[in-house]
């Protein structure tokens, strides 16, 4: 959450630097085999405390309550949905599979026609929902892309994980169903409503403590004189496009459809209607009276809802520049390392990187930081992580070289990921290497930038895959099935023609 008073009052109880830096001595305190070592000093330190301040945060859990990690405010002893998706990568890569599991579906569990369709907005260590932000069912906190916002974080836990659990199980098929209709025409969050809806909707008592934030329709919380934040558009885009994937990949060809159509409504809706085209940027909310206002691109790119690659880019110089980003909240600046690592702007995401891990920089201990480096070290710098082929309708590894120079190197070990765990090690930008120490076979996806016909594998030249993405890189690649308990490498044949690697490898 962004309540910036509440948290100025935790902090006056935080006074010791250990205290707020690594938490208080844990009796069920969590251990991680993830390893990360490089020859560049700074992103090391950077990991570094990032790791330790994440595991920190990570509890073992007692009784009924099970494995968790905190996700709100820190000394509140509690997680909430927002912190939460966005954790969960950062957990992930840390091994922290069983608290990720049981959180997301404990918010699953929450949903209910009781609450409108929405859950519990924010859960404490016993699991029940956190009284800082409920009095009851009809006087709560809750902030409209939640619902979405989880749904995306199950699915990519789903694929991180290959657990169906996250997509199959009782709670979560409780979220999606019910998310995916019921909740939209609850809340009038469908493309042809969204815009000619009344803010706060489904009110149930004239006061109450929590009355006037009860379907927030959007994260930013300082103003209320808007019906819809873009941000809420673009979290429901990308939950469509990812319930279309779940549901193409079991086979359910007509819901794919209906849900694609819809992801496709909400993406032009957005880019049609917000767009600034005078300032080259996505509008934060709107209203009917004021019509568009503020900035929306940060989340916007997040949930890569954007469809159109003019304004992509354009959208991605305005986050990246340090008059945007300086200027953020501690939690918005966290998920811009993510953000520009995908769209290939590595300089800036290393810039901010360092920014929020700096040991003066107010507020890093939020949690949400520290899992935040952590995430965008692994699936940014490194590039690893794993991604549904449509096309092929399979999950793949992929990696993705992001380092800084061609001659930098960098080491991941014992990165959890399927059923068990992976080691990756790189050279620049032209090498990769992959270990395969999980249980059974997968694809990876050995990507590079620029174009290039050939990409060796084990020395032996494999025909590639190119394509240019949206932002205007250049990509090559190349599918290895690599068995358990196999090491393979794929490079660069540096003595080829091809084309030069530092003019693809960033949009600066």
């Amino acid at each position: 959450m962004t309540s910036k008073p509440l948290w100025k009052c935790l902090f006056a109880f935080c006074l010791l630097p250990f205290t707020c830096e690594m938490g208080a001595a844990q009796t069920d305190a969590v251990i991680s085999h993830l390893e990360f070592h490089s020859s560049d000093p700074a992103l090391d330190t950077s990991f570094a405390w990032a790791r330790q301040q994440a595991l920190a945060y990570a509890h073992a859990g007692t009784g009924s309550m099970g494995p968790w990690y905190e996700a709100a405010l820190p000394g509140r002893d509690s997680f909430c949905m927002r912190d939460v998706s966005h954790q969960t990568t950062g957990a992930a890569v840390l091994g922290l599979y069983e608290a990720n599991r049981n959180m997301l579906q404990r918010f699953g569990y929450a949903v209910s026609a009781t609450r409108d369709w929405t859950g519990y907005w924010e859960i404490d260590k016993q699991g029940n929902p956190s009284s800082a932000d409920y009095v009851n069912d009809d006087d709560f906190w809750y902030n409209l892309p939640a619902n979405f916002d989880v749904i995306d974080a199950a699915y990519r836990m789903w694929l991180w994980t290959g657990d169906d659990t996250y997509i199959r199980s009782s709670p979560m098929r409780n979220l999606i169903s019910h998310s995916a209709h019921e909740y939209v025409d609850t809340w009038n969050l469908s493309p042809t409503t969204i815009l000619t809806r009344t803010r706060l909707m489904n009110r149930r008592q004239k006061h109450g403590k929590f009355v006037d934030a009860r379907g927030i329709p959007s994260y930013t919380e300082e103003t209320q004189d808007f019906v819809v934040g873009s941000d809420l558009i673009a979290a429901e885009y990308r939950a469509f496009r990812d319930l279309q994937a779940i549901e193409e990949r079991q086979g359910h060809t007509a819901t794919a459809k209906e849900y694609d159509g819809k992801a496709a409504q909400l993406s032009s809706l957005l880019e049609q209607e917000s767009w600034n085209q005078a300032d080259h940027h996505l509008g934060g909310s709107y209203s009917r009276e004021k019509g568009w206002k503020g900035t929306g691109d940060d989340l916007a790119l997040y949930f890569e809802a954007l469809a159109d690659s003019s304004h992509v880019r354009e959208s991605l110089k305005y986050v990246a520049s340090g008059d945007h980003w300086k200027n953020e909240g501690i939690e918005a600046e966290s998920y811009l390392p993510q953000t520009l690592y995908r769209y290939g702007d590595k300089e800036s995401a290393h810039r901010v990187l360092l920014d929020l891990s700096r040991a003066d920089k107010p507020r890093r201990e939020y949690p949400e930081v520290s899992y935040a480096v952590v995430a965008a070290v692994v699936t940014g710098a490194m590039g690893v992580q794993p991604k549904y082929d449509s096309k092929v309708r399979k999950v793949v590894l992929a990696t993705f070289p992001q380092l800084m120079s061609d001659e930098e190197t960098a080491t991941l070990t014992g990165l959890r990921i399927f059923t068990g765990t992976v080691d990756v090690g790189e050279v620049g930008l032209h090498q990769v290497t992959m270990k395969n120490k999980t249980s059974k076979a997968f694809t990876w996806r050995a990507t590079f930038p620029g174009t290039h016909q050939q990409i060796l594998v084990d020395h032996q030249r494999r025909r590639s895959h190119a394509t240019t993405l949206l932002d205007g890189r250049s990509i090559s690649w190349v599918d290895v099935t690599l068995d358990a308990g196999r090491t393979a490498v794929a490079q660069l044949d540096q003595t080829a023609e091809h084309t030069d690697l530092s003019s693809q490898s960033s949009l600066r």
